[in-house]
């Protein structure tokens, strides 16, 4: 019952979204720089297993 609330929920706050193209642009660009950062982190992490390898090797 609760995640049909939530779900309910995030349908409105979508819809809510979608209506006004000021936030849905906001939002556009706020997953954007998600996405650009978990890249970010993903690429230095294999960064920092490299140089921890050749430290090893």
């Amino acid at each position: 019952m609760e995640k049909d609330q939530t779900l309910k929920n995030a349908m409105n706050e979508w819809a809510r979204v979608t209506e006004d193209p000021q936030m849905l642009m906001t939002y556009e660009v706020k997953q954007e720089f998600q996405v650009d950062e978990t890249l970010t982190l993903k690429k230095a992490e294999k960064q920092g297993e490299k140089r921890a390898i050749k430290r090893v090797a």
